[in-house]
Parts: C-alpha cells; sequence; structure tokens
C-alpha cells in the first residue's frame, strides 16, 4: 500500500511539473500582439513596411517555430528576449520584414526576371560587401548573412540541420553566381561601406584567415559553426559572427565597429547597426 501512494505522489508530482511547463510555454504566446506593439513604440517596427496582420502570420508559420529550434540551444530565453534578439523579424535600418519572400507581382513590379536580377548582383557587388538575406534558416534566428571576400566569391558559414550542437568545417567561399542562385527565391540585401580600399582591405583579410590563408581557392583554415557568445573568439563561428570578425580584426586600429563585450551575439538583422557611425555602410539595394 505505501509503495502505491508513494509511486501515486511520484506520478502526480510529475504531471503537475509536465502541466506546469505547458502553462508556462503557452503564457509566451498568449500576448504576442502586444509585443508587435512594443517595438513599433520604439520605433523597430514601421508599420506601413509591416502591418500587423502581416507580422501575426510570419509569428506563427516562421518566427514561433525558429524560437523553438533556438531552444535547443539556449533554453533559458524567453519568446519576448528572442524576438528583441532578431530585432521582431525587421532589418534594423530600413526595417524592411526579413521574411519577405520574392512574389510574381513584386518581380513584375521590378521589372525583373530570376536571371535579371543574378546578373544584376553579379555587376554591381563588390569586395566587402555585406550581404544579408532574407527567409528562413535553419539556424533558430532570422536571416543568413556572408561577404564578399572578393569581386567574384562569397565566403559564408551556411550552417546546417544540425546548427545546435555545431557543424565541423562549416567555413566556404562560393562564386558569387552560384551563391546569389542558389538565394534567388529569397531578396538579398547589399551593404557596402564608402571606402573602397577599406573594404577591400577587409575582404582580402577575410579570405587570408577565414579560408585560405594564401588567398587561393585552395581551403585550408576550418571553421565549425555554432552559435556561440564569445564573439571575438574565431573558433567556432557563425554566418553573422563571421561578417562582424570581419571588419572588426580586418580594420586593423580603425574604430570601425562598435565596441561590444567579450559576450555578445550578433544577428544578421542587426549588422547594419553594428557599425561606427563615421563607418556606417550604406544600402546598396535588394536583389
Amino acid at each position: 500500500m505505501k509503495k502505491f501512494k508513494i509511486g501515486s505522489l511520484i506520478a502526480l508530482l510529475l504531471g503537475l511539473v509536465l502541466f506546469t511547463g505547458l502553462i508556462v510555454n503557452a503564457d509566451e504566446f498568449t500576448n504576442v500582439g502586444s509585443l508587435y506593439n512594443k517595438a513599433v513604440n520604439e520605433n523597430i517596427i514601421a508599420p506601413n513596411l509591416y502591418p500587423k496582420a502581416n507580422w501575426e502570420k510570419d509569428e506563427i508559420s516562421t518566427m514561433r517555430p525558429s524560437y523553438e529550434e533556438y531552444k535547443n540551444y539556449d533554453s533559458s530565453i524567453t519568446y519576448e528576449s528572442w524576438l528583441e534578439l532578431n530585432n521582431y523579424g525587421v532589418m534594423a535600418d530600413t526595417k524592411e520584414p526579413v521574411l519577405q519572400l520574392k512574389t510574381p507581382a513584386e518581380s513584375n513590379i521590378r521589372l525583373r526576371t530570376a536571371q535579371d536580377n543574378i546578373d544584376k548582383f553579379c555587376r554591381d557587388t563588390q569586395a566587402g560587401d555585406i550581404l544579408v538575406v532574407g527567409g528562413d534558416f535553419p539556424t533558430g534566428v532570422l536571416g543568413h548573412a556572408a561577404i564578399l571576400n572578393a569581386d567574384g566569391y562569397v565566403l559564408e558559414m551556411p550552417g546546417g540541420s544540425n546548427w545546435a550542437h555545431g557543424i565541423p568545417d562549416n567555413n566556404r567561399q562560393l562564386p558569387k553566381r552560384q551563391w546569389i542562385t542558389e538565394h534567388i527565391k529569397e531578396w538579398t540585401s547589399v551593404y557596402r561601406i564608402k571606402d573602397t580600399n577599406l573594404a577591400r582591405q577587409i575582404a582580402k583579410f577575410v579570405d587570408t584567415h577565414y579560408y585560405s590563408t594564401t588567398g587561393s581557392a585552395t581551403k585550408d583554415i576550418h571553421l565549425d559553426y555554432l552559435l556561440d557568445w564569445r564573439i571575438k573568439l574565431k573558433n567556432p563561428n557563425y554566418c553573422s559572427k563571421l561578417v562582424w570578425q570581419a571588419y572588426y580584426y580586418g580594420s586593423g586600429s580603425l574604430p570601425v565597429m562598435k565596441e561590444v563585450s567579450s559576450a555578445a551575439y550578433i544577428v544578421p538583422t542587426a549588422l547594419p547597426n553594428a557599425f561606427d557611425s563615421r563607418y556606417a555602410p550604406y544600402f546598396v539595394g535588394k536583389y
């Protein structure tokens, strides 16, 4: 009889813990609309660019699942903190939504076919350019970032399905035509600093410190992918951290980037605002 009572008590306690966990999890999503209003009041979201109905649709279909995936990496984070980390799904400078995919209507408005877009991207981009891709990627955060390490090549940490536990040897270089072709369904925002010589210096630095020590097509630097709060540590790395480090370390003694603590996390949507105002990149265009 005592064994039965003890067993029943344990089962009851476990049930309460599970039920309580479900309630806490559900509570995170009870007043999500108020978080949108908060972002609008704080001038993070522009309602004319991202109406509440559109944001709520993306929140349910993409943001919430991405958050749940991110919790595999950091179970202590709250949904509100995760939204703040990802700038509520908009670019920090232009306030453009990062989850917008291209539609036939938008293609007609911009009078560019997919091939036109690819060709224009290849003509317009140059060494040192920062690329921020909209859309949902399997990394627990919104968007993706990369950098042109030469006029014709893109360097990136693409991540992958096992991102939460780490992916060995993840850094890669692609010809930029191949890279944009792989991302042609998403919008890619291109950013560029005004000092072309500095941009080329940084491109060479990131090429020889994050891909090939000889600056050749032969890869001899191998970086693991992992979301890591040690922002100044080279390995492991992730997409937007690599771009941030390229400008932080590649600019030498110049104060190109805003100073951060040794424990920080930079997401793709926040990259444009991570620069010191004197070196802030300008928005080249969307492709």
